[in-house]
């Protein structure tokens, strides 16, 4: 950590999503937190004395927020899992060889600070249900020597294990031969609700870090289709009581949508408010399949939207109306959520992504709507994404007095410099043209993570090193009968939720 006052300054700075681009522009860095912004020149002059990096021919802005994320290390496609709607997928999911919890966070952090990102929401995928303390204390010190923050939420489910409803319809739906695999495939030690807000009161008191926000811990009841509504008003009180949030998934899939319709005869949106689970402590993952009415509701109670374009594409989701949420005033940050296109953590690029499919989905239903901005979502990107992760006042996101110390330096190669030699179309710029290949340089909490592209603490060449070992001690993907018989039981499934036929 940068202890003495210090000077960093660059050509170009972009203090935050909404500023004008400033040539020669500095911060000083005391600690981890930025005390005073300017020109090099202007702070040079009060600060004679502080030390100095400068960078030339860089871009000087805050760090990204990755908003939801699994932190798996390695992609699922590396791991033998294809790609398919989310159902199937993640009942492929569950036969998936298994990361250590620190190897898999160590790795997944390094990954994300090199492109740019000091904060990432982290959902848990456990190994052991009755393990979780050990699992979260692993999974928080990979973060921790990867140098990036974390809110972390260990999930909790109660129902619908195996599919949103009807589950002994659906087995006594497949061949006799699948029957008995499917019914051990359903079971899953888990915990109680009791026991779940135990680990939360134990994670919370050792982990917690209200003044740094280096870790933060939150709840997860895992999605309104796995959740009953007394597990999702529990963690909402747990929440509240401690000052901290709830992120869920929910909406990703048009089943999901379905389910609630059947349920309830209203939208999952409108079933929440009516229960009292929505408001200012609950964060929201995906949220593809809104009912339109809902949008101004999510708005009026304060709750906040992680968007996955990357991962909704990936798993045949589809595309969250993310222009209407942002006119709506949603609070709204961008998530890889493990499952970028190319299952390289490029934050950058799924930026560029979101920016282009919103606006594709606008386009499509108006020639003259108004367009998503490049700023719009770069501060979905940065001081948007804390709040949506973190909560709405939490220091991070913009370069000014007061904010914690992180901030990433883009080396601009020269199409980026011409393109923007006025500084005029910048953030067009950084989303049509950067990825993580730019970022040079990265402070967190005020300590260089990333130097020359680098990682100052971590060798990733050891840690995959040590994830291969792993991976070569468990047997392969195609000698396990449990993925030959979660193989099979896909195609059922799929069928399963196609012939559901939903009230609206």
């Amino acid at each position: 950590m940068i202890e003495q006052p210090h000077l960093i300054s660059a050509t170009l700075g972009l203090p935050n999503a909404f500023a004008e681009a400033q040539s020669d522009f500095a911060i000083l860095v005391e600690g981890n937190r930025i005390t005073a912004t300017g020109t090099r020149m202007a702070l040079r002059q009060r600060y004679p004395d502080a030390a100095e990096q400068r960078f030339d021919h860089m871009l000087l802005m805050p760090a990204l927020v990755n908003s939801h994320d699994h932190g798996r290390g390695l992609g699922t496609a590396s791991l033998g899992i294809a790609d398919d709607i989310l159902e199937a997928w993640l009942l492929m999911l569950r036969t998936q060889p298994t990361i250590s919890p620190y190897l898999a966070a160590a790795l997944d952090g390094l990954r994300l600070a090199r492109s740019g990102v000091t904060l990432t929401a982290h959902s848990a995928n456990p190994l052991d249900w009755r393990n979780m303390q050990t699992e979260a204390a692993e999974t928080l010190r990979g973060y921790c020597d990867a140098g990036i923050r974390v809110a972390y939420h260990p999930p909790m489910v109660d129902q619908n294990p195996l599919v949103y409803d009807d589950e002994a319809g659906f087995i006594a739906s497949l061949p006799a031969e699948l029957q008995p695999a499917v019914q051990q495939m359903k079971g899953f030690a888990t915990l109680t609700t009791d026991e779940y807000i135990v680990l939360a009161d134990a994670l919370f008191k050792q982990f917690h870090d209200v003044d740094n926000h280096t870790a933060h811990i939150q709840v997860s009841p895992a999605g309104g289709q796995w959740c009953s509504d007394t597990l999702i008003l529990r963690c909402v009180a747990w929440a509240k009581l401690h000052g901290t949030r709830v992120q869920m998934h929910l909406l990703e899939t048009r089943f999901q949508r379905q389910y609630a319709w059947r349920k309830w005869g209203k939208s999952f949106v409108m079933h929440l408010d009516e229960v009292g689970a929505l408001g200012p402590w609950l964060t929201l993952a995906h949220m593809i399949w809104i009912d339109p009415g809902d949008i101004l509701a999510l708005a009026q109670r304060g709750v906040a939207i992680a968007h996955n374009p990357g991962s909704n594409l990936r798993l045949r989701s589809g595309i969250a109306p993310l222009a209407h949420m942002q006119a709506a005033g949603i609070t709204l940050g961008i998530g890889l959520d493990g499952h970028a296109l190319d299952d390289d953590q490029d934050y950058l690029r799924e930026m560029r992504l979101a920016h282009t499919l919103s606006n594709l989905q606008l386009q499509q239903q108006t020639a003259t709507a108004s367009l998503t901005s490049a700023r719009a979502i770069l501060h979905m990107g940065t001081h948007g994404g804390a709040q949506a992760t973190l909560g709405a006042n939490v220091p991070l996101g913009r370069l000014e007095a007061g904010m914690l110390a992180d901030c990433v330096l883009l080396d601009l190669d020269f199409s980026i410099w011409d393109y923007v030699e006025d500084t005029t179309g910048l953030v067009e710029a950084l989303l049509n043209l950067t990825s993580r290949q730019h970022v040079r340089h990265v402070l967190a909490n005020g300590e260089w993570v990333i130097r020359d592209g680098q990682h100052s603490r971590l060798n990733e060449r050891e840690l995959l090193r040590q994830i291969s070992d792993e991976l070569r001690r468990q047997p392969r993907p195609h000698q396990s009968s449990t993925v030959s018989a979660a193989a099979a039981v896909a195609p059922f499934l799929k069928r399963f939720y196609e012939r559901v036929v939903p009230t609206q």
